[in-house]
């Protein structure tokens, strides 16, 4: 999916950054740009929203990336060394876009051009990564986790290496999840609903859903409506699918219009249906809400996708358990360091929980970090972490472009608390294997469906 720009200008910047920075020079390899040999240092960076309205997603998203790179310069055993055996640490350089695409380019192309990084980790925001991914593909820049699940991220050039799942792959999911049978981790759907939002999220999990439609040769057992994101009301949409008999409505939309158009269930009276929505809907505060609107009832359940998570608690069998310890430790260590106030174990709130969960671990004795149950550090600390895993495969080498490229290829990376990604062959399309939360108000249905990827849930469809 190669985006071009105006030729004078794709040369101009391929020869201003990629001349004498990845290249050979007989059999010697030249290290790429934001590799200081002297003092061994690697830069990184990114662009985000700390200020503003989105500073609640970047913020933490910023503060879950510091804590692992401080853990890896400080404490990981493994870290990147080169040929001489010299230790390197990462340095992060951050500036705040507010959330706006013009500056978040700006900022981009100041972070590649002029602080010249080494790689872009943690590059943040709809808004971002769609004014900046025709420049990245075309300069070749290494650019790691990109934080939206936009369209703009879906096979990409292979210098584009994104980890949370895309809005087309878990349109993907949710339908393979949706027809699947119960027993195989899906919904059993025998008539399937589809709301969509004609905003990018929902066309980005509607192009995934009427691709994987169209793979399984669903295409007669499913009705499709759609709606804007900020409609005043979604009537008409819901009793369509309703009238039609779905039994699992998938709706597509994200965290502005998902609780709306849920809500719409209730004053059309429809029940008897299972309601399936995207991972970027499925936190406490929303899902709670919908309890208190009557919205989830016995015959009404809503699902909501998951792409990391820690399982039954505490369960030192379960990875992503002793993942979540992993970061909860990596996260109080942090804090410690840097003099931030952690939570005490005999805290009159919520000492007790923390004593079941981290009570028989050493480094807890201090404390634990009030960060522990924040979703957008953890997925800062993945973002940080995947990341260094292809520097840590590098070790030995000289550091260049194609080569962390290549490293990234050369297995699956491991994700905290999640399943494994896969970038070779230039695959490019985000996490595919996906959990399926039930909520619910605690009196009916079942919590937790295990993490399941698609090609599983495929062939399990009659």
């Amino acid at each position: 999916m190669k985006r071009t720009l105006t030729l004078v200008v794709a040369l101009t910047l391929i020869a201003t950054m990629l001349l004498g920075l990845v290249s050979c020079d007989g059999n010697e390899t030249t290290v790429a740009q934001g590799i200081d040999t002297e003092n061994h240092i690697i830069h990184v960076g990114n662009t985000a929203a700390t200020t503003g309205s989105m500073a609640s997603v970047g913020e933490p998203f910023n503060y879950g990336q510091e804590a692992y790179f401080w853990y890896y310069n400080t404490l990981y055993a493994d870290a990147y060394k080169d040929a001489d055996g010299n230790k390197y640490t990462i340095q992060f350089t951050h500036y705040d876009d507010g959330f706006d695409g013009t500056k978040g380019k700006t900022f981009t192309k100041k972070l590649v051009e002029e602080d010249k990084v080494f790689a872009l980790v943690g590059h943040f925001g709809t808004n971002t990564v769609g004014a900046t991914m025709d420049y990245l593909e075309e300069i070749g820049i290494p650019m790691v986790y990109g934080v939206t699940g936009a369209s703009d991220l879906y096979n990409t050039e292979r210098n584009v290496m994104t980890v949370q799942p895309i809005y087309d792959t878990e349109g993907q999911h949710m339908v393979a999840t949706a027809f699947a049978p119960v027993e195989a981790g899906g919904l059993g759907a025998k008539k399937l609903g589809v709301i969509s939002t004609t905003d990018d999220a929902g066309k980005g999990m509607l192009a995934g859903i009427k691709a994987e439609v169209e793979k399984l040769g669903k295409g007669s057992l499913v009705t499709y409506t759609s709606a804007a994101a900020n409609a005043a009301n979604y009537t008409a949409e819901v009793t369509a699918l309703k009238e039609a008999g779905c039994d699992v409505v998938i709706i597509a939309a994200n965290q502005y219009g998902f609780p709306n158009i849920a809500t719409t269930f209730v004053t059309v009276g429809y029940d008897n249906v299972k309601i399936l929505t995207s991972y970027v809907s499925a936190n406490p505060t929303l899902m709670g809400g919908l309890i208190l609107g009557g919205v989830m009832t016995e015959t009404r359940e809503v699902y909501g996708n998951a792409w990391l998570h820690s399982g039954a608690m505490p369960d030192t069998s379960y990875k992503g358990w002793n993942d979540y310890v992993e970061f909860v430790r990596v996260l109080s260590l942090y804090d410690q360091a840097m003099g931030n106030p952690l939570f005490q174990l005999d805290d009159p709130t919520v000492g007790a929980l923390l004593e079941i969960y981290f009570g028989d671990q050493e480094w807890a004795k201090d404390g634990i970090s009030a960060m522990y149950l924040e979703s957008y550090v953890m997925a800062g600390y993945v973002s940080a972490n995947v990341f260094c895993q292809g520097l840590t495969r590098m070790s030995g080498q000289t550091l260049t472009w194609e080569g962390f490229i290549d490293a990234m290829e050369s297995a699956p990376i491991n994700v905290p608390m999640g399943k494994d990604i896969n970038y070779a062959n230039g695959k490019r399309v985000g996490i595919d294997t996906l959990a399926v939360n039930c909520y619910n108000n605690s009196a009916f249905g079942e919590l937790y469906r295990g993490m399941t990827d698609i090609k599983k849930l495929e062939e399990s469809i009659k």
